[in-house]
């Protein structure tokens, strides 16, 4: 072996013993980490952002391989366990999922009953009621012989259940014409006699509209702010 061979065969022992060394040094380095990371396990995130109130439903849901001394001991690990419950406040995407962020949906207690309306969007929700608030309903309703147009609070501190998606309306005036708004589906628990009172008002009034409480407001209104008329 002239020379040159030599120099070439010490520089392939050479070249092979540092492939070794790195090998070597990547193993230890990765088993350090994972005796510093421990075993994984998997955890559920929010694949997109969750409204307060919204119901958690089972394709929100995206399952993550995750450190498990890192997760929470209220961390979701079935998804089974968020049958039924909604987002107790906004969470935005990627959020890894916790029992505490989920409470039961609000719900019709015995003696109240679950009802529906739909509310002009613009004058009646505006974006801004959600499930889980409370809100005085009133209506406008046109004069007669022997009262004057006036506007009233005709349900008081109504629990909101649901708020749906706008939705075109049609709706006619005393002269046949036509004319198109849109309108949100809200659900309401009412007991027996504000549900009536709501079917009574939404078939005979002029408009509704939804008054949002603020938030621990259950103040009965006296009867003199029920009504108002000009006059």
């Amino acid at each position: 072996m002239n020379p040159r061979q030599r120099r070439g065969a010490l520089l392939l022992v050479i070249t092979a013993l540092g492939a070794i060394a790195v090998f070597l040094a990547v193993v230890v380095y990765v088993g350090d980490v994972s005796s510093r990371v421990g075993p994984m396990t998997q955890a559920y995130q929010l694949n997109r952002a969750v409204d307060a109130y919204e119901p958690i439903e089972p394709d929100m849901l995206e399952a993550v391989e995750v450190p498990e001394r890192w997760v929470p001991a209220t961390a979701v690990r079935d998804v089974s366990e968020t049958s039924g419950l909604v987002a107790a406040t906004a969470l935005p995407e990627g959020s890894l999922v916790q029992t505490g962020m989920l409470v039961p949906r609000p719900g019709v207690q015995p003696g109240f009953r679950e009802v529906a309306i739909v509310v002009d969007a613009e004058t009646g929700v505006a974006g801004k009621v959600a499930p889980g608030d409370h809100v005085d309903i009133l209506a406008t309703v046109d004069g007669d012989e022997q009262r004057p147009p006036r506007a009233e609070v005709w349900v008081s501190n109504a629990l909101v259940l649901e708020v749906g998606i706008p939705q075109n309306m049609e709706d006619s005036d005393v002269g046949g014409n036509f004319t198109t708004t849109q309108g949100v589906p809200v659900t309401f628990a009412l007991t027996s006699e504000d549900a009536l009172r709501l079917a009574y008002v939404e078939s005979f009034s002029v408009k509704l509209r939804l008054a949002l409480r603020g938030d621990g407001d259950s103040q009965v209104l006296p009867d003199d702010e029920l009504v108002f008329q000009a006059g």
